[in-house]
């Protein structure tokens, strides 16, 4: 273990006693390789209650961190001429209820609904055909927009379950196995599915709420990309060395280098610091989760259950927190601090 390694590991055990989470999967990488990562702690937070020590190929659900991933999978699609961004949804989903929508829209949460629209009966995406079916029927069937389209940016989750069923319908195969072919395989994200099925049976962490209950539950949910994706901190650098690398893995091209410039570049004329697949510092961290530390062109993204995916391009580094803590979530600073934890030690020892 190097200095830094104890220095970091001793960091997240004070905040382990202070009730943040009760473990840490955290990594730093630049463009090569990663440079710094520390596991701390253990959870019972499993199907069969096994209590699992946290490791590099612990399995989380990682919440809203998966959205980013869908995004680039739509990338995919822009490069392959089958979209463009500027595209209404309701041409390619006849069922969606608007004409006045397009993609970049739903992908900025900026299509007119908050997280309010689809309450007080949010529906939940059942595992199986049919169910999977009523879940984006009842999502068709929300008629609660809170402004028009590109006024504003009001969270919608269900925003990417969407973004899931218009991947899924042009690309002709089901969100697991188009990530698995443009991204996870590619990549070799080994450990990274949004098979929730396959995710099960392994030990795989789940989420627990702030009440203390393991939100077991979510391994009968079915597939969708605003908050599907299982992977584990190693996994998630991997995406972060691709964009750092301009798109290529071993000198092969998983990304054009000009797809990945698109990816990073803010795309709202400022509006909401939103990239086409993350969320930007800026000038003001609106977000307030990237670390004081970071540069102004720092992107990323947070998830509800603990977890952060970050790529600061100016610093030609990127990092992964991952826990199954939603208490942590509750407080972004925690992020930031985490962040500023990992900025500061710099180079290798």
């Amino acid at each position: 273990m190097t200095n830094k390694q104890a220095e970091l590991g001793l960091f997240l055990r004070r905040r382990m006693e202070e009730g943040w989470a009760e473990g840490f999967a955290v990594a730093v990488t630049d463009a090569q390789a990663t440079r710094l990562a520390v596991y701390e702690g253990e959870t019972a937070a499993t199907l069969n209650n096994e209590r699992v020590r946290i490791g590099a190929d612990t399995i989380f659900n990682v919440g809203s961190v998966t959205k980013p991933v869908t995004a680039m999978l739509l990338a995919k699609l822009v490069e392959a001429g089958e979209l463009t961004l500027t595209d209404k949804v309701r041409s390619i989903i006849p069922e969606y209820p608007f004409e006045d929508t397009d993609i970049f829209h739903l992908l900025s949460h900026s299509a007119g609904y908050d997280n309010d629209s689809a309450k007080p009966e949010r529906p939940l995406v059942q595992d199986g055909e049919a169910g999977r079916r009523a879940y984006f029927d009842a999502i068709y069937r929300i008629a609660d927009r809170k402004s028009e389209p590109g006024q504003s940016a009001l969270y919608f989750t269900e925003g990417y379950a969407i973004l899931t069923d218009l991947i899924e319908r042009i690309a002709g195969t089901d969100l697991n196995s188009f990530a698995r072919e443009m991204l996870l395989d590619p990549l070799d994200m080994t450990r990274s599915t949004f098979d929730v099925v396959a995710a099960r049976e392994g030990s795989v962490v789940f989420p627990i709420a702030t009440d203390g209950r393991a939100m077991l539950e979510l391994a009968d949910w079915a597939t969708t990309g605003d908050s599907g994706l299982y992977t584990c901190a190693e996994d998630l650098l991997k995406l972060g060395r691709l964009l750092l690398n301009g798109g290529a893995v071993d000198g092969r091209a998983v990304l054009h280098e000009r797809t990945v410039r698109w990816l990073l570049a803010e795309a709202s004329a400022g509006r909401f610091n939103k990239t086409p697949a993350f969320w930007v510092k800026g000038a003001e961290d609106r977000y307030g989760c990237f670390g004081d530390l970071h540069t102004s062109s720092v992107v990323g993204h947070t998830g509800f259950s603990g977890c952060m995916l970050w790529i600061d391009p100016e610093y030609a580094v990127a990092g992964a927190i991952v826990t199954n803590s939603t208490r942590l979530h509750e407080d972004w600073r925690r992020y930031k601090r985490i962040n500023n934890r990992l900025l500061s030690f710099g180079g290798e020892d």
